[in-house]
């Protein structure tokens, strides 16, 4: 991968964003949301999800919940009708389960701590691995700060592409940026962002929404449980 320009991140590190009189650097805003999110044991809400790939849209909505440090339950809703289901994601610490009701189709997959998503549910890094691996910088947004809300870009450090990639060539790296939204009330996380710019210069990116955020509820102990359709055909990859 490309090495990215670091000396502009480093730049735009040293400014902050004034908000109610306060003056925030990245680094202030970012461990305020990491004391809220280690204070937090787990978070649900509704989400919107927007994925764009060269000319392709496509929007997904549904309600997930998120347990530290990597459980996960996401749902999928129909666009047509909210009380149906159409795609289950579950990690479960230990594997994660794909189904889809209409193929009848059930894909399961190991997770282990290697691909642990605690910063973002179900994507992104380790939260604890933020300030080792990832550049931060605050991104202007008037309109966001209005609302108290921060918007804050991630960008690999070189070490962390060069362990990804393994590549020597320049041009035939791929170049990811994540992006984290948090407001100032509780600081907390109101949307995620993860651009990836592939070789060829094509860029997919996937936005997601949060809305009706509940944090710290008492949870079902099979809230993280997959239970496997009895009509469903189960493609292990675990093994592989």
């Amino acid at each position: 991968m490309k090495h990215l320009r670091y000396l502009l991140i480093l730049f735009c590190l040293n400014f902050g964003i004034v908000v109610n009189g306060h003056s925030y650097t990245v680094d202030e805003i970012f461990e305020n949301f990491k004391t809220a999110y280690n204070k937090s044991k787990n978070f649900s809400a509704e989400f919107q999800e927007t994925t764009l790939y060269k000319t392709r849209k496509n929007v997904t909505t549904g309600h997930f919940t998120f347990g530290k440090p990597n459980l996960l339950r996401k749902e999928f809703v129909s666009p047509k009708n909210p009380e149906q289901i159409v795609k289950v994601i579950v990690l479960d610490g230990s594997y994660a389960w794909s189904y889809v009701p209409l193929y009848k189709q059930v894909n399961k997959r190991k997770w282990d701590t290697s691909e642990r998503r605690e910063i973002l549910p179900g994507i992104g890094a380790s939260l604890e691995d933020v300030s080792e691996n990832w550049d931060m910088e605050l991104v202007p947004d008037e309109a966001a700060k209005a609302k108290g809300v921060f918007q804050i870009r991630l960008t690999p450090k070189p070490h962390l592409l060069n362990r990804t990639n393994n590549k020597t060539s320049d041009e035939n790296t791929e170049k990811e940026t994540l992006e984290i939204w948090v407001q100032e009330k509780d600081w907390l996380p109101v949307q995620f962002g993860y651009v990836i710019e592939f070789p060829d210069k094509s860029r997919r990116s996937v936005i997601t929404s949060l809305s009706k955020i509940k944090r710290d509820q008492e949870l079902s102990s099979d809230v993280f449980k997959f239970n496997i359709p009895e009509d469903a055909e189960v493609i292990d990859f675990s093994e592989k």
